[in-house]
């Protein structure tokens, strides 16, 4: 469970800079269209990507920054369902905050794997026929020009959770692990996690 107070929170009687997406520059792009190793699995014909129009995992938390209030973040539709009763079809695609990494991702059916118990719950991580997909990735592949041929997708302003086009760039391993804060934590900050995850009861 996500504790807001851990967030930073925007300071009273400061502007807050929204990130503002042209439209008119990006288009939306069928997922397995991306230029992304990863896409190619996806369920073809079944997903889109928008530039903007979608909302933040962040929405409707209380304290957060205006701009995750806004529906100015990419977003993925899908736009084929399966021949199926509707009792089985799931609902909007909605992108989740991964607990470890910070990244925003998103799980979506690949091809290939079609069966009755495809809807069945898996408490052991993702069923095989579905896929985690990291948004920013996503985002940077249709979206952000790479002429240099980096591997590695980076966040300018070192949040993880904006994936904002104009947040992302391309980059070498040196230049991705710039700024990366150690993975050594003192026993207070031990602690603190521990409250934040509810393991310590008291």
């Amino acid at each position: 469970m996500i504790q807001t107070s851990f967030f930073p929170q925007p300071k009273k009687d400061e502007p807050v800079k929204i990130i503002q997406i042209n439209s008119s520059v990006f288009q939306p792009i069928k997922v397995e269209e991306i230029k992304n190793r990863d896409c190619c699995n996806v369920l073809l014909d079944t997903y889109m990507l928008y530039p903007t129009g979608g909302y933040h995992p962040f929405y409707g938390v209380p304290n957060t920054l205006p701009r995750y209030q806004l529906p100015i973040w990419p977003c993925i539709r899908r736009i084929n369902w399966p021949k199926q009763p509707r009792k089985y079809l799931l609902g909007h695609l909605k992108a989740v905050l991964h607990p470890k990494t910070g990244y925003i991702c998103i799980t979506l059916q690949k091809k290939g794997y079609y069966n009755a118990n495809m809807y069945e719950r898996n408490w052991s991580g993702p069923a095989p026929n579905k896929g985690t997909y990291n948004m920013h990735t996503l985002v940077a592949n249709a979206y952000v020009p790479n002429p240099d041929n980096k591997p590695y997708v980076m966040h300018i302003n070192d949040d993880p959770t904006n994936y904002l086009p104009e947040n992302l760039k391309w980059g070498t391993a040196g230049e991705n692990m710039k700024g990366v804060r150690p993975h050594s934590e003192t026993m207070e900050q031990k602690y603190l996690s521990f409250i934040n995850k509810g393991l310590i009861k008291g």
